[in-house]
């Protein structure tokens, strides 16, 4: 008995050493960015006309002339979507960028990685509907595109991925669970287990 209340105690003491230590460093972690946000907000207004945004010209994706109504809505909302600033900011914090580009510029960009979003659904829309309808070349021309730019939708990475299975080419999927991998998505493990489970129904 008096050994077991002994490692009772010992284990209380540790317990409560390791719990102040994880609430001071929880403490400072709190501090930490409540300095980094104070400094943040305190920025200067940077020039942000020089950024690298998104510009896709028409002639990179396969639009055409239809006369089925709702793929020409879906070319019409891309094209608007197109027609806007865009930029790419994800895995970027608010605090980071209002420390980079300023308070003053935190609206302004916050709408164009807004406007990036938009056009990833926009072009995940137009290339899930030519799938659907059978136009798997055009559906696949869209899809990468919209992975080359950085798009982190689910559907259109397996949409792919499925496309390549439809044309026997496996070994084209690894890359885009690669490409997966090495996002900044907090969507990537999700896409990497759909993307691993296609290629297991395929072989087996």
């Amino acid at each position: 008995m008096p050994v077991i209340f002994i490692c009772f105690i010992l284990f209380i003491m540790w317990f409560r050493v390791k719990s102040k230590k994880a609430s001071k460093m929880e403490q400072n972690s709190k501090e930490d960015f409540l300095r980094r946000e104070h400094e943040a907000n305190l920025t200067r207004k940077k020039d942000i006309s020089n950024l690298d945004y998104i510009v896709i010209p028409e002639e990179d994706l396969p639009f055409t002339e239809t006369n089925d109504e709702e793929e020409a809505m879906l070319q019409d909302n891309l094209r608007k979507a197109m027609s806007k600033k865009i930029l790419n900011l994800s895995g970027i914090s608010n605090t980071d960028l209002k420390l980079e580009y300023g308070y003053a510029n935190l609206e302004a960009l916050s709408q164009y990685d807004q406007n990036f979003t938009n056009l990833l659904r926009c072009l995940d829309k137009w290339a899930g509907f030519l799938y659907k309808k059978g136009e798997r070349q055009r559906s696949k021309q869209i899809l990468e595109y919209a992975i080359s730019i950085g798009s982190d939708i689910t559907g259109t990475y397996t949409t792919l991925a499925q496309i390549y299975l439809d044309e026997n080419e496996p070994g084209k999927v690894q890359p885009l669970i690669d490409t997966a991998k090495n996002s900044s998505s907090f969507m990537k493990d999700s896409i990497v287990s759909k993307l691993t489970q296609l290629i297991q129904n395929y072989t087996s």
